[in-house]
Formats: structure tokens, sequence, C-alpha cells
């Protein structure tokens, strides 16, 4: 589905506030920075803004959801996302989906046949990064990528919020009726061309910092109800989960930039409410160089 990326971009020079926060503790104490990253990008995206750059410099580590660069990572998403016992994804659909599943693959340049063994949420992501490359947006230009390789040019140390079985545990939920309609999310957007579009609308937010514009793209605009017990998971759950990873790494003298997907900041089981409810104090940063 398309949180599944949360989220592409591109241009993070734009004006306004940056998606970044500083992460205070009831004193006052700066205890770390939060920012919302984007996984599939290009390189206009780059440089980040000074403010970004100067916090993850000032950091002692880097904390991201995976780390981008574990030769494990691939292999085991891969693997996960493969159907057993020779199994087609065409078994999982009704019919009319499995037609138009075929002509959104031609039309972004797959052979059908090549989702055939996918899991239907292996599917849906392979179309949207198939999508996004048709559109000059790749993954290895995401900053998640440009982070961990910053930070590990500069000797710091970088920690995973989640396990890779967690991350697939999540895209794999929801239960069938979620998974498709996931997947019948991503062809309908490719049937009606409207991936500019729609992404343009979630780059202008990312890029002016403005959270509530994400959250109700994803939300109310890119979900409905079939696909909320996925968005629980992917999301709201997760968000509780990293949250407790991140007070518990926060210990004396520590002072992490962490970054996760800007789709995990907003709404009432966003990050920032999450951490809030913990006692935190969140200070959005504005780049005072505009």
């Amino acid at each position: 589905m398309l949180a599944v990326l949360l989220l592409w971009g591109g241009l993070a020079a734009a004006r306004g506030p940056l998606y970044l926060w500083e992460l205070r503790d009831g004193d006052g104490e700066l205890r770390a920075w939060l920012y919302g990253t984007i996984h599939v990008c290009d390189a206009a995206c780059f440089p980040l803004p000074p403010p970004v750059r100067a916090a993850l410099a000032a950091a002692d580590s880097l904390a991201l959801e995976l780390d981008p660069d574990d030769p494990q990572l691939g292999a085991r998403l891969g693997q996960a996302g493969m159907l057993a016992d020779g199994r087609q994804l065409d078994a999982l659909l009704p019919f009319d989906l499995r037609m138009r599943l075929a002509a959104a693959a031609a039309r972004v340049g797959l052979p059908e046949r090549a989702l055939q063994r996918m899991q239907p949420w292996m599917a849906g992501i392979v179309l949207s990064v198939r999508a996004a490359q048709q559109a000059g947006f790749g993954t290895d230009q995401g900053v998640d990528l440009w982070l961990a390789r910053s930070a590990r040019a500069r000797g710091q140390t970088l920690w995973a919020l989640e396990t890779i079985e967690r991350q697939i545990a999540a895209l794999a939920a929801g239960g069938e009726a979620a998974q498709r309609a996931g997947l019948t999310e991503i062809i309908t957007l490719i049937e009606d061309d409207a991936a500019s579009d729609h992404f343009a609308r979630i780059l202008g937010a990312w890029r002016g910092g403005d959270v509530a514009q994400i959250d109700r793209v994803l939300r109310d605009e890119s979900g409905d109800a079939e696909t909320a017990p996925l968005l629980a998971e992917l999301l709201d759950r997760r968000n509780r989960e990293m949250a407790d990873t991140i007070v518990g790494r926060l210990g004396p003298g520590r002072r992490p930039f962490i970054a996760v997907g800007a789709g995990h900041f907003g709404g009432p089981g966003g990050l920032l409410e999450v951490l809030a409810g913990r006692g935190f104090r969140l200070r959005q940063v504005e780049d005072e160089n505009r």
C-alpha cells in the first residue's frame, strides 16, 4: 500500500518548518532529535537542510527503523515476501483484480508473472518502487540511506528501532481483506496515472513540515475501512513500540538523532503525541537561514 514507502520526496530545501523536532525532558534538557524521513527520493533531496545536518553531527548516535545497509535486510524481506508451496498471487485475488494487476504491471514495465510468487504486500512494494523509478525516484537515494552512511563516516553508532522480523510482520498484517485492499490502492494509483499528483501533495507537506497533512493523506485519502487494520499495525502499534525503544535508550548523557518514516509522526497514535504523553516536550525546528 502507499503507506509502505513513507514517503517519497525531493527538493529538500523548500521553505517552511523542517520535519525535525527537538525532544526535551520535563526539565527542558535536550535529549534527542526526531526526524521524519522519506525512503524513496531523488538527487534534489540533498543536501539536507543545515539544521538537520548540524543535529546529526551533534548527536552521539543514529537510530533508524532498520539499518538500510544491513546485508541480511534484502534477503530476509525477499524470502518473507514469497508465497509458499508454489502458490500464485492470482489465487488470492478476485478475477477483476487479477486483470487489473496484470495491466498495472505492464504499465510500469513489469512482467505480470514476476509478481505471481509474491505475497500481496511484496507485490505492492515492487509496483510502488517501479512506479517511483518511472517518475525519477529511487531507494538508492533515500534519506535513511544517506543518514546511515553519513553517520558511519563520522564514526557514530547506528542502532535499529525494530527488527526485520517485526517490520515483516507489520507489512503482512491486517488479514487477507486488508492486504487485497492495500494492493488495490496501488493498482488504482497506477491505473489513474495519479502518482505524480498524489505524491506532490505529500512532498509539499513534508517540505513544509506539515505533519497533519501527511497524516490526512495516509489515513483519510489512502486508507478506508478495509485497510484500517493494516494501518493500525504499520503505524499505530509500531509507533508505541518504537517510542518504548526510544525512551529505553535515552540514558544519562545520551543524545541520539532518531529518524523514522515521516508518516509515523501525526495523529492520535503518532510518535509526537505518544512521546508527549511520556512527558517529553517537542519543539519543531525551523531553518533560520532560509
